[in-house]
């Protein structure tokens, strides 16, 4: 069944579809769906047209004790972004910087990924400082049968 033939119940009202609730009510096509999905008109109702949640806006905070009303208003009193101000409310780099909506969150452990001569390593450029030799002759030995010491994990 389509939206349109869709019955609906605004402000206690019935109607058969949206298309009669649009011409009863004079408004457009557009207006009707919003206001049937929006939490902000609790009186219109329908079952082809389920109501949204609403994101809160604002996430109070606070950084080394003083309380902000939004992370975004705490990043422009600190001279900083709000991606960096979020970042810092995420991460236990920042203990003092709190926000009850944005968890802190660990940072993830980079896995093992070389071994060259039994040796475990994480990354390329560990591999080059060890062998004085460059991060792109890493790769080559690595993806080269020649070099059967030269392993990625």
């Amino acid at each position: 069944m389509s939206r349109k033939g869709s019955p609906c119940t605004i402000d206690g009202v019935v109607y058969g579809s949206e298309t009669a609730a649009m011409k009863a009510l004079e408004i457009g096509n557009e207006t009707l769906r919003y206001r049937l999905r929006s939490s902000n008109f609790p009186g219109y109702i329908s079952e082809s047209q389920p109501k949204k949640k609403r994101r809160k806006q604002f996430f109070p905070c606070s950084v080394a004790g003083v309380e902000y009303r939004s992370v975004g208003y705490a990043a422009e009193k600190l001279g900083v972004p709000d991606s960096e101000m979020r970042r810092r409310l995420a991460s236990f780099d920042y203990p003092d910087h709190v926000c009850a909506d944005i968890p802190k969150k660990p940072k993830p452990e980079k896995p093992l990924r070389y071994r060259v001569r039994g040796k475990i390593y994480r990354t390329l450029q560990e591999i080059g400082d060890e062998e004085s030799i460059t991060r792109e002759r890493v790769r080559q030995k690595i993806n080269s049968p020649l070099h059967p010491d030269y392993q990625r994990l």
